[in-house]
């Protein structure tokens, strides 16, 4: 097999990987609208449960996105996702808040009590896409240009 083929197909692989993490934070996204379209519980539990099932694939498209871009060109791996670290830490941490939001949200005695755990889902609904938005800054912004 030629290089150039394999090549052709790393970069079609990421593309189709890259596009798909990128909708399905925007999918996840709208827990931001949780109290705008939920005008009472029954429709905010409607709209976490149609969601609450869609954070395992982005996740899991998140980790595969990463190893195929490693596996493929380790390079450009390595000075792309080292120069957006704290918006990767972000991403991570955004995905560690859902999961604990979707899992504590409607406990028996949690101490905080459900609505704090919607207010997560909506923080992770506006910071999830924006930081796929976000350019970090680079070399100028560190020099204090």
């Amino acid at each position: 097999m030629d290089l150039n083929i394999l090549q052709h197909y790393w970069w079609i692989l990421i593309c189709i990987l890259g596009g798909l993490l990128v909708f399905l934070l925007f999918v996840q996204g709208g827990q931001s609208l949780l109290y705008t379209i939920g005008k009472n519980k029954d429709e905010r539990d409607l709209i976490v449960n149609t969601l609450g099932h869609k954070w395992e694939y982005t996740f899991t498209t998140l980790v595969v996105f990463g190893g195929a871009f490693f596996a493929s060109f380790p390079l450009f791996y390595s000075t792309s996702f080292g120069g957006a670290y704290v918006v990767w830490m972000l991403i991570l941490f955004c995905f560690v808040l859902q999961a604990v939001s979707y899992e504590y949200r409607n406990k028996k005695n949690n101490f905080l009590g459900s609505r704090t755990y919607e207010v997560f889902l909506m923080i992770n609904g506006f910071a999830a896409p924006a930081s796929v938005c976000r350019e970090p800054p680079g070399p100028a912004a560190w020099a204090g240009r």
